[in-house]
């Protein structure tokens, strides 16, 4: 990225006051290329570490059955069939339910 870049990125962060990061052994409501998932401080650690500056989280959502669902052009399987079914805020395998963050950061230096 050029210097005075922006980045915006959407990625799943943990929810507030749980671990620094999970690393599923498995799988992440069903998703196979879930490799980690960072709190919000990990990931603006990453960020800083990347060389990225003025890091600013522009959201926190929690995606939803309402938003992620089974549609008449997308039958098959979806996130309401990765969550607990008697807990909502976790995934089958016992993970939080999926939050996502949208953050936007600045490149000052040149890339690495």
């Amino acid at each position: 990225m050029a210097p005075g870049g922006e980045l915006v990125l959407e990625t799943l962060v943990l929810p507030p006051r749980g671990p620094e990061v999970l690393k599923p052994p498995t799988r992440y409501a069903q998703m196979r290329n879930v490799w980690e998932i960072p709190n919000l401080e990990r990931l603006q650690g990453q960020l800083e570490q990347a060389g990225f500056t003025d890091i600013r989280i522009l959201d926190i959502t929690q995606t939803t059955i309402d938003e992620q669902r089974a549609t008449r052009w997308m039958t098959f399987q979806s996130l309401q069939d990765f969550l607990d079914p008697e807990n909502s805020q976790l995934t089958i395998e016992g993970h939080p339910a999926p939050t996502r963050a949208i953050v936007s950061a600045k490149r000052t230096h040149g890339s690495r």
